[in-house]
């Protein structure tokens, strides 16, 4: 395994943070007078910096489990204008924001004020990162960049029209696109076709890992936070964005939590920011996939089973996808159709001719990972990258979470060694 490093910063955190009282920029308690004026119903939270990962939402007062937090109506939303009719939904929200941001008697730039600026994207999201960094990225993140750098072409092809005539630029677009992407909801009211919406101050919240935050509920005139459990003066409250794994928040949101407990931190250290991301997994497609035969492909492909295959840092195992595909390798058809059926083996358990089977690729994986570690980590220490050492400090947890999890893996398997 990489030698472990002395503790750092982390560039995000996983869960509810303790936050001392913090005297704030004026604009945010404009902008909470402003969201209340909307109908914005802000109850015991507040806008405050959290350490590590910018602003978020602290509570002022004791909470209940239950208890309503956050009310946000619908006439309080952000709506697409029609001004591209024919573009995704994102693209039609991230040019109707430019409009009404950039009109002369806008009512957006309060709420802008508040808003990540372009150089927050610039060093956080990878599809704006220098291009020879993509040379160092694991393939589990090139997958999700790049189809989201295909829906950006497809977006701003649909709307060059609209930007011609408004007299913006591709900038302007690609700014307002990367805000719609990081905050947006989708809202269906009753017998009205769903869009995408901004809504005002409830995208303070920061993300958490699954079991470790609010309840946010769509409701048929609104959005509703909801206390998960009872807080008390100065915690953070979180939301879940979806149940992303950390490929997946880097890309889309500029940051990852750990994926295990004390991932980043000292023992000594543990506390709510160190909650696992139980949701993250490390991608194996290109490790299985060439393994297996054209016929067991063709078994895989006819169940639903070709691709997708994980392994899973919160219980260090393979994901059942995975288990299927190896099984299919080793097993008769009868035994490996019973498997698929009941998820477990008809006679002899073969978990561990399954570990058998992968001990060999996995090293190699282990090999290129903990390369890839050292290279961005000498990188990040060099002068001439240090315009980008946030950049490669993401990379070098990315590839520090793929070591980890497959030598853990391995560990525990009989005659394996790192």
């Amino acid at each position: 395994m990489p030698p472990r490093l002395a503790k750092r910063a982390r560039v995000s955190g996983s869960g509810p943070a303790m936050v001392a009282p913090d005297t704030h920029e004026d604009k945010h308690v404009v902008f909470t007078a402003w969201s209340k004026q909307r109908g914005v119903e802000i109850k015991n939270v507040k806008p405050a910096k959290i350490p590590g990962r910018g602003l978020g939402l602290v509570t002022t007062a004791k909470i209940k489990v239950g208890a309503r937090i956050l009310f946000v109506p619908e006439k309080a939303m952000f709506k697409p204008d029609g001004s591209v009719p024919h573009a995704s939904p994102q693209a039609q929200l991230a040019a109707s924001a430019i409009k009404a941001c950039r009109a002369a008697d806008s009512h957006m730039e309060i709420w802008k004020e508040t808003w990540p600026v372009d150089s927050d994207f610039q060093h956080s999201l990878p599809m704006r990162w220098p291009h020879e960094l993509r040379a160092h990225f694991p393939v589990s993140v090139m997958q999700p960049l790049l189809r989201q750098e295909e829906d950006y072409a497809k977006d701003i092809g649909a709307v060059q029209d609209f930007l011609a005539a408004g007299n913006y630029t591709a900038e302007d677009f690609r700014y307002y696109w990367s805000i719609v992407n990081s905050r947006s909801f989708h809202f269906k009211a009753k017998g009205k076709v769903g869009t995408m919406v901004m809504c005002p101050f409830i995208d303070y919240i920061n993300h958490g890992p699954s079991g470790t935050t609010c309840d946010v509920f769509q409701r048929p005139n609104g959005y509703e936070v909801i206390a998960d459990r009872d807080y008390v003066a100065g915690e953070e409250i979180l939301a879940n964005y979806g149940a992303h794994n950390n490929d997946k928040l880097l890309v889309h949101y500029g940051f990852m939590i750990a994926s295990v407990a004390n991932e980043w931190s000292d023992e000594e250290d543990a506390g709510p920011n160190d909650t696992p991301n139980r949701d993250d997994d490390i991608r194996l497609d290109h490790i299985v996939l060439p393994l297996l035969t054209p016929t067991v492909r063709a078994q895989l492909q006819d169940v639903g089973f070709l691709g997708g295959y994980a392994l899973l840092p919160a219980t260090n195992e393979l994901c059942f996808k995975t288990q299927v595909a190896v099984r299919a390798m080793l097993l008769t058809c009868n035994e490996w159709e019973y498997f698929v059926e009941n998820g477990e083996d008809l006679a002899e358990d073969q978990s561990e001719a399954v570990s058998r089977f992968l001990l060999h690729p996995f090293h190699q994986y282990w090999d290129h990972a903990a390369g890839e570690f050292r290279t961005v980590e000498d990188k990040r220490d060099w002068e001439e990258y240090s315009s980008i050492k946030n950049e490669l400090e993401m990379l070098r947890m990315r590839w520090l979470q793929v070591t980890t999890a497959i030598g853990c893996y391995m560990d525990m398997k009989p005659g394996s060694t790192t």
